[in-house]
């Protein structure tokens, strides 16, 4: 979802071929993505939350010294305030006082699971807020008058869709529900309908207006699937992935010691009883929060992919506003000093608040994987023991991984404890806390309001830029070769030009520092071929003058990286450099016009049999060169072929020294009468504009001595001359 960030802010499109290595690393049912029409990989994924993120990653394109990576991951955070926000507002329009609705708010944010997600870009949370606003509006309506409201909930509504596609499933609910008060409202109508349409109309109006106001989002939904897909109704998810298994999948998503909602949540068991509270004063909310979470509960209970790294449920997160606001009556109740509800939500608030904590503090994927390799690399969980024995209890073990190496907050770090980030946090909490407090006893005033904006705005921008350059993992102490190369690429990229990575577990380096646009088309090392699906990534990636390749530990022609592989047969290799463990490898793109028939052998061993290359070429530009090279006897050492232009004194202007077709084809296995392409480019000086001599042969690397040509005492061959053009301004 980030990477459809990414490609959207920086050229306008959703593709995303930066991260396309997931395709080939995972199994097709682990894949985010899948190869659209038009050759580039899409995320499954609905593309709302994408949008959501688009602000807040164009804000750190945009300010020097702000990580897009750091800055988006706020997202969630402003989410799930959002979403408090909004309960808040739902637990005052159904009748409780502001104590009730600031404590069941409050409760939400650091009680429940989802105070971990707001720190992960996951789609979830705005899932949860869009369901919670949809309803909330619905609410709202009483009759035609609030069509207002009816069209904004069916907005929200599809919205909610294009965040995760499972909300259609839901849909259904909102719509009987309005159809059921319209009825209510006016039964003589529904049952006239031939003698009063105009009346029928009338009371049915906030339905229409409801599904009136889900179809902008839902078209788009269906133009997005139709663009990366080529059908409106393909998202890319495997739908035939369900299990008949009902209970075992209710147990996992609500009980279980790996998933359960109310082990990880225990403050929403208070819920339940909660519902039959509300229910006396608002039977139509809990019907809407039963009907919402009902159907997504059957629907994840049958889903039969696992949730992967997670905390709890994640499927469930969306559930947890709605059953949030089932909290408001019990609230209401212990603020009348009802001392049985005031222990039970003590009780289940602090240990829920201590499951946060541990989720929020220290990094969950650390135990988590850590359980995968205890169960030999299984990556759903769910199969295995950890489902039952809650021995594997994520809570249990956050406390056994509790340390410092593990901490998962910015400014606790192996490094130390950075106290003028803390400072700055703990100042904003403050704040925030006192401009709460106004509001909880009434003294609310428009300047304090104005404060704590300003200090919710400044303060977190503040610590984006200190955790710029102190962030272990992203910050500038850890800048490593890899993002020097792509800095180094980006510098000489010309227009419609790329840069291919094979540097896959170094992704989020470039998502959060490298600010140039430059598209990224990323591959992985493997040792299997390339699929057929890579193919037109490789060719949008030749649709330049120039092909940049930055790789991480690889070394030239090695036989797991069958990218360079490709491209050491389809493109110009100009040139080679280290950049610590990282290889910055430029190659040219057009194919030289000009062919050159040649009948030169060189060592008894190789005949250069033709050379292609270009008539002219710009000062400042890059000479590609094909040569067809065949064995006439057993190569006895392994040879670097060089290419050279020399001026009038015999100097070389520009040269290329390698082996052949890239290290892929090392003469000592070319076979007798094998016939090998190989291809290179050399690199002009930009006051290079004149006439030199171009010359080809054959050099032992070790020993540096030059194999002559048969029948005579010269070690080139010279192959006439070439033009170097000045280029107009």
């Amino acid at each position: 979802m980030f990477a459809v960030t990414e490609s959207l802010v920086k050229f306008g499109s959703p593709h995303t071929d930066q991260v396309a290595w997931t395709q080939w690393t995972t199994t097709q049912r682990e894949a985010q993505g899948f190869f659209g029409v038009d050759g580039h990989v899409y995320s499954k994924k609905g593309p709302m939350f994408s949008l959501v993120m688009a602000p807040l990653y164009g804000l750190g394109l945009l300010i020097p010294g702000i990580g897009m990576l750091q800055a988006a991951s706020l997202t969630n955070a402003l989410v799930t305030a959002a979403t408090a926000g909004l309960i808040y507002g739902t637990v005052r329009g159904l009748g409780f006082d502001r104590f009730a609705a600031l404590a069941t708010a409050g409760i939400y944010g650091i009680a429940t699971i989802a105070w971990v997600y707001s720190k992960y870009l996951f789609s979830e949370p705005l899932s949860g807020l869009l369901l919670l606003g949809a309803t909330f509006l619905v609410l709202r309506v009483r009759g035609s008058a609030e069509r207002w409201s009816a069209g904004l909930a069916g907005f929200l509504a599809g919205l909610a869709v294009a965040t995760r596609a499972n909300n259609l499933f839901v849909v259904p609910v909102w719509v009987l529900y309005l159809l059921g008060i319209s009825v209510q409202r006016d039964p003589a109508a529904a049952q006239n309908a031939e003698r009063d349409t105009g009346r029928l109309f009338c009371c049915l109006l906030p339905l229409l207006c409801f599904l009136a106001g889900i179809l902008p989002p839902l078209l788009l939904l269906l133009l997005y699937n139709a663009l990366r897909s080529g059908n409106p109704l393909q998202t890319g998810y495997d739908l035939t992935i369900f299990s008949p298994e009902i209970l075992t999948g209710l147990y996992k998503l609500l009980l279980s010691p790996l998933r359960g909602l109310f082990v990880y949540s225990p403050v929403l068991l208070l819920s339940l009883p909660g519902m039959i509270a509300l229910w006396r004063r608002r039977r139509d909310a809990v019907l809407l929060v039963i009907g919402i979470s009902g159907i997504t509960l059957l629907l994840f209970a049958t889903w039969s992919s696992g949730e992967g790294l997670s905390w709890g449920s994640r499927f469930l997160v969306p559930l947890v506003p709605l059953l949030s606001v089932c909290l408001a009556p019990l609230v209401e109740r212990a603020s009348r000093r009802d001392l049985i509800m005031i222990v039970l939500l003590g009780i289940f608030g602090c240990a829920s608040l201590a499951v946060q904590l541990l989720g929020v503090a220290i990094n969950p994927w650390v135990y988590l994987s850590a359980l995968q390799a205890k169960f030999g690399g299984e990556f759903f969980l769910e199969r295995t023991a950890a489902l039952v024995d809650f021995h594997y209890a994520q809570p249990l073990g956050q406390l056994r991984m509790w340390s410092l190496e593990n901490s998962d907050v910015a400014w606790w770090q192996p490094g130390g404890l950075d106290w003028f980030a803390l400072g700055l946090g703990l100042l904003l909490l403050v704040i925030t806390l006192g401009y709460t407090l106004s509001v909880w006893f009434g003294r609310w005033m428009r300047g304090s309001s104005v404060v704590a904006g300003i200090a919710t705005l400044v303060i977190p921008l503040m610590l984006l830029g200190r955790y710029y350059g102190t962030d272990r993992q992203f910050g500038e102490t850890q800048t490593p070769a890899y993002l020097v190369a792509l800095e180094r690429a980006a510098a000489q990229v010309g227009a419609r030009e790329s840069i291919i990575t094979v540097a896959p577990y170094h992704y989020h380096l470039p998502m959060n520092r490298f600010k140039a646009r430059i598209p990224l088309i990323g591959f992985a090392r493997q040792t299997t071929p390339l699929a057929e699906t890579a193919m037109p990534l490789l060719e949008h990636a030749m649709a330049g003058r120039n092909v940049w390749l930055v790789t991480v530990g690889c070394p030239p022609a090695a036989a797991d990286n069958p990218v360079e592989w490709w491209l050491a047969h389809h493109a110009f290799k100009a040139s080679d450099e280290w950049i610590e463990d990282a290889r910055l490898v430029r190659y040219v793109t057009p194919t030289p016009p000009l062919t050159i028939t040649v009948q030169a052998t060189l060592g008894d061993m190789f005949r250069l049999e033709a050379v292609h290359v270009p008539v002219s070429i710009a000062a400042g530009g890059a000479m590609p060169i094909e040569m067809r090279w065949r064995a006439i006897a057993a190569p006895d050492a392994d040879y670097n072929i060089f290419t050279q232009l020399l001026d009038k004194e015999g100097r070389p202007i520009a040269q290329h020294d390698g082996p052949p077709v890239g290290g892929y084809a090392p003469t000592r296995t070319w076979k007798i009468g094998e016939e090998v392409h190989d291809r290179r480019a050399l690199i002009l000086p930009p006051d290079a504009a004149g006439s030199y001599r171009f010359i080809v042969g054959m050099v032992d690397p070790i020993s540096g001595q030059r194999l002559k040509l048969a029948g005579s005492n010269e070690n080139v061959l010279v192959l006439g001359n070439v033009t170097v053009e000045v280029v107009s301004p």
